[in-house]
């Protein structure tokens, strides 16, 4: 489809193991008749069991307590790495990365043909392909309608549980699922089934959210930072018209090596020489807003400027391409400053299917009664709260947030109204990004703490389990005896101080060499490598890669050196050390030997499982280096999981008893499959881990 290559075109390069396999499928009861039962899984991402458990002996949490209480609680075993795509494709999949070979945030091409980067990043878990033959296009003019434009893939690979829902005539309901971007195009079966995408489902620019700030008093005509772009106001009069850009325009003929112009649209912005309040007039809307506040969403339509629409449109082709922003007025007196959220895709002109049945997207929208909804991935602007200078500060994020929970709750409301019979999960990010930003604020010990904000976000995180358990115990309202709840998190959470600088290490142990130690920029990372000197290579949050001979581009590891390769480091990098002598890494995990049928053109021969408050640093992400070995996390971004899995389970609370001891993610998608009577897949190692089902009621 045309609307699936234009959005794949964009999305790449917009960056920012456990032990052997258990047996698939274990004895325990199973429902009398399957058709009768009513399954609700609540995925609260994040939700730490240490924070949870001592929330609950402070009897702040007390539907969790309560449904612990009827059923079962437990730790919940995530993946490793315990990244969020990793853990959710774990769920999915019934299985683990070996199977679904998602092992990271970002992986790389080992070998990219025809490129300028030694090894290629890209997101790990959707991916543009081009056409199969780029040069197929009707061209007139100073127009190029492509004939054949490509698609997205789902990278993710592997049966997802709910397929065997569906084929098995079991009404399915999923929102927001991570990892399951795009959603399928055709019901897997002949029940009914709702999909809506979520963590991966790119802006309308083909990001994970690209945000922007029109700001009167900017230096420069624009300023672009990780995350968005800040953008000059020329005021005269108090009045000014801004160009909100998009999508590059896609129908345009330009010449080789040549980028087509931006599509814009024009904001007409009005100030009131005396009040703190604007007009801002977007095509046929008009609005009032004063300073501080958010409007609800506003349609934008990017126009290519192609006559005969008509033709183009029964190509199938769009003119035009739609997207859903919110505005925010962060100032009006004395210099204009307003930001605008990312271009999320309109879910009722979506460029981009986003959801199964693909007008289910716009059905969700309008119970929000907000003119739309967000439909990025990840919608909480955290990028926009740490860009420099800040585009949005810790109180106007925590207003958007409010925003999207508000928003969110409408949805799941819905969502329980028309619960009826079959599976319904249900999706809350905000959770795992909270904690992510305000972490500090409850560790004492964390060197980003700021005196000047001492006690003012120290509750925020803690208030967010409190909203789950109200959502709990909204689900507690509408299910009966016969029903079964689930509340669980992917991965738990801890503090990141410390960053270590993995490729610094290696090359002052002399299995890398760069070409400059001082290249530290954004732009530089993987092209400071010296590849043809260095034997191993950090990239991404978690992974670590031989430079092996017949797989990268340009590698000097033999097969035979590399198992004894491997080894050394594991052993060394165990041993490492931070500046006060705590240790930094707990394990390294060799993937192949914990995931026998990882693709070895994907997977990373190593995994690096940090200890407790130490993670890669931020410069490891990206194949860079930094300026020590260490350094003290300062950025806003202050907690996280992406350590060794077994210091940061997720949580696991139900009506139904538990029959093991160490239940983990993977044994979720099974155990649901086996709740309506459904055997275990083949492809699944995930065990049943249910057995008795306790009534909702008896508590």
């Amino acid at each position: 489809m045309f609307r699936e290559g234009y959005l794949k075109t964009l999305v790449l390069l917009s960056l920012v193991p456990f032990f052997s396999l258990l047996p698939s499928c274990s004895s325990g009861e199973q429902v009398e008749n399957p058709s009768d039962v009513k399954v609700l899984v609540l995925g609260m991402d994040g939700l730490d069991p240490i924070l949870l458990e001592r929330l609950m002996d402070e009897d702040r949490l007390p539907n969790f307590s309560r449904l612990a209480a009827l059923g079962d609680y437990s730790p919940f075993g995530t993946s490793m790495p315990p990244q969020s795509p990793v853990a959710w494709a774990n769920f999915i999949s019934g299985s683990r990365p070996g199977t679904h070979q998602i092992y990271d945030f970002i992986h790389r091409k080992p070998n990219p043909e025809g490129s300028a980067w030694p090894v290629q990043p890209f997101l790990s878990t959707s991916q543009a392909f081009g056409p199969a033959d780029p040069d197929k296009a009707w061209t007139f003019g100073r127009w190029r309608i492509p004939l054949d434009s490509g698609g997205i893939e789902n990278l993710r690979r592997g049966d997802a549980f709910w397929n065997h829902m569906v084929k098995n005539g079991i009404t399915t309901t999923i929102y927001r699922m991570p990892a399951n971007y795009p959603p399928p195009e055709e019901s897997p079966g002949s029940g009914e089934f709702k999909v809506l995408s979520g963590m991966g489902t790119p802006d309308l620019l083909g990001t994970y959210g690209e945000f922007t700030v029109f700001k009167e008093d900017l230096r420069r005509e624009s300023k672009s930072v990780g995350g968005g772009q800040f953008i000059r106001l020329d005021v005269e009069k108090d009045r000014v018209i801004a160009k909100l850009e998009g999508p590059e325009n896609y129908l345009l003929d330009v010449p080789p090596g040549e980028k087509p112009p931006k599509m814009t649209v024009e904001l007409e912005i009005v100030r009131d020489p005396v009040e703190d309040a604007i007009t801002v007039t977007v095509g046929d809307e008009k609005l009032l807003l004063k300073e501080g506040e958010w409007t609800d969403w506003i349609s934008i339509e990017f126009k290519t400027g192609l006559p005969g629409s008509t033709v183009v449109g029964a190509m199938g082709l769009p003119t035009s391409l739609h997207a859903i922003v919110r505005l925010y007025v962060k100032e009006v007196h004395p210099k204009l400053n307003i930001y605008v959220t990312p271009l999320n895709i309109d879910p009722v002109h979506p460029a981009n299917p986003i959801s199964y049945p693909p007008e289910w997207a716009a059905e969700v929208a309008a119970t929000t009664g907000m003119g739309g909804m967000y439909t990025a991935g990840i919608p909480e602007d955290t990028k926009a709260l740490r860009s420099k200078p800040q585009a949005l500060n810790e109180d106007e994020f925590l207003q958007m947030v409010h925003l999207l929970v508000e928003e969110r709750t409408r949805q799941y409301h819905d969502a329980l109204e028309h619960f009826k019979s079959g599976f319904l999960f249900f999706y809350f990010g905000h959770t795992d990004q909270l904690a992510h930003i305000f972490w500090r604020d409850m560790d004492p010990l964390h060197p980003g703490r700021r005196p000047e904000q001492e006690g003012k976000y120290d509750d925020v995180i803690r208030n967010t389990y409190e909203e789950m358990d109200a959502r709990l115990g909204e689900a507690f309202e509408v299910m009966d005896d016969n029903d079964i709840l689930i509340a669980m998190s992917d991965h738990g959470f801890c503090s990141f101080r410390r960053g270590f600088n993995v490729n610094n290490w290696l090359v002052e142990n002399g299995y890398m060499t760069v070409k400059d130690m001082g290249r530290q920029g954004r732009r530089e990372q993987l092209f400071n490598i010296k590849f043809k000197d260095t034997q191993v290579y950090a990239l991404g949050l978690n992974c670590l890669y031989v430079n092996l001979k017949g797989r990268e581009k340009y590698g000097v590891v033999s097969q035979e050196q590399r198992r004894r390769l491997m080894e050394e480091i594991a052993s060394k990098l165990e041993q490492v050390r931070d500046d006060d002598g705590s240790k930094v890494i707990e394990k390294i995990y060799f993937t192949f030997d914990d995931y026998p049928n990882a693709d070895p053109e994907i997977a990373p021969d190593m995994l690096i499982g940090y200890t407790r408050s130490h993670r890669a640093s931020w410069a490891t992400a990206l194949g860079g280096i930094g300026k020590g070995l260490f350094e003290d996390n300062k950025d806003r971004w202050s907690g996280d999981h992406c350590i060794a899995a077994n210091l940061v389970p997720g949580i696991i609370v139900s009506n139904m008893k538990l029959t093991v001891d160490d239940p983990e993610l993977s044994d979720l998608g099974p155990a649901l499959l086996h709740l309506f009577g459904i055997e275990t897949p083949k492809t699944m190692v995930g065990r049943n881990i249910f057995g008795e089902k306790v009534p909702l009621e008896g508590g």
